[in-house]
Parts: structure tokens; sequence; C-alpha cells
């Protein structure tokens, strides 16, 4: 089994065993400038050995599955004045943005504002619509940031928190 461990601001990583749940913090600063993939071979207290993958976002991304949708209205001379929209559905999300997939190669480029719309799987079966900006785009999976410094709310918050 392999975990995920993210470096904090602080260059510090925490790691929690997936046998005993036991967590330890380690200084990570000697990896925090490495431009490959870090993978770690850890050993538990309690006998355990397991591989950790070092993630240096600076915002943490939970994977999920969100059916929805996504509007754009395109401001390109090939596709002047006209809306289009489509299914998708969002891997993962973080409180900057969220990663989406697509079911037809995108219509819009990179820089480009889309509407986005899709629902949590948390008690209250959350609606969330926003403006993203289109950050990368990789056949069909969309990278793309919030639009407005103020999307992060509380409902995306304690969503990722849980």
């Amino acid at each position: 089994m392999t975990v995920k461990a993210f470096i904090n601001s602080e260059n510090k990583a925490t790691i929690t065993c997936p046998l005993c749940q036991k967590s330890i913090t380690k200084d990570m600063s000697r990896y925090k400038d490495a431009d490959k993939f870090i993978k770690l071979k850890a050993h538990c207290s309690c006998g355990h050995t397991y591989a950790v993958f070092l993630e240096r976002r600076k915002q943490y991304r939970k994977g999920v599955e969100f059916r929805g949708i996504y509007k754009h209205h395109a401001p390109h001379a090939a596709y002047r004045n006209s809306e289009h929209w489509g299914a998708m559905t969002v891997v993962d999300i973080s409180r900057s943005g969220i990663r989406m997939k697509l079911g037809v190669s995108p219509r819009f480029q990179v820089g480009d504002r889309i509407s986005v719309e899709f629902r949590l799987d948390d008690a209250n079966n959350s609606l969330i619509q926003r403006d993203v900006i289109v950050q990368n785009i990789k056949g069909f999976h969309v990278g793309a940031h919030y639009a407005s410094a103020q999307s992060y709310d509380n409902i995306i918050g304690f969503y990722l928190l849980k």
C-alpha cells in the first residue's frame, strides 16, 4: 500500500501508517526543490513498511467522482458568439480549483473562463456553481482554478476536511 504525504509551508510532512494509523511529522526540506516525483520507504514502529509519495502542491487535492456540466461562451473567432455546454466529471477538488474529465474534446483554450456545476456527496448534497479559469488541457482532462478569490467557502472547506 502507498500513502500520499503533503509537504507544508514549513517543509514538513505528516506521514500516517496505513496499518496502525500512527502519524509522524518529518522535515522534508531536502526534497522541496526536487524536480522529479519523490517516493520514499517508511518504517513504522508497529513493524509495517510502506511506500510514501511526497506531494508538493500548495493545496490538498481530494480525489472524487462528481458528475456535472460545464458551459462556455466562446470568445474565439472560430466559435464566435457560440455558447456550448457538455457533461463532465470532476475527478479532484481543492480549495483553489478542480480537475475534470470531459466526454468530448474541449472547444475552449487555456485562459478561458467557463462555468461549472456539480453536487458534492456530502450530507446536504451541496450544489457547487463556480466560474473557473482553464489552466491546462491534457486530452479530455482539464485543470482549472476558481475565477474569484472569494470562491473558497465553508462548503468546500468542510468537504475537504472529511
